[in-house]
């Protein structure tokens, strides 16, 4: 600790908002973009192209950002879910 700020804490906090602050949008655009790819893009000729892989990959990259996205939800409110519900999930508090 330096004085009256934890370095070692703000560090932390750094980089888990930049992991989720910055790298879930990333993941979701990516599933975008291969999910456009798997999806066919329209040839010269007038054939479409289509990759079964890339969409399966683009839909497993969007369960990863939904995952994550309600893991984050359920976190935040663990206190009022076990509260209300008897669940204490995600290290919450039994009071």
């Amino acid at each position: 600790m330096h004085g009256w700020i934890n370095l070692t804490a703000v560090f932390q906090i750094v980089v888990a908002g930049l992991v989720v602050g910055a790298g879930l949008p990333a993941l979701f655009a990516l599933g975008v973009r291969l999910n456009a790819e798997g999806a066919g893009a329209t040839e010269h000729g007038g054939s479409t192209v289509r990759s079964p892989l890339l969409t399966a990959l683009s839909w497993v990259i969007f369960g990863l950002v939904l995952t994550a996205t309600i893991i984050g939800i359920l976190f935040v409110a663990r206190d009022f879910i076990g509260h209300h519900t008897g669940w204490y999930i995600l290290g919450a508090i039994q009071r």
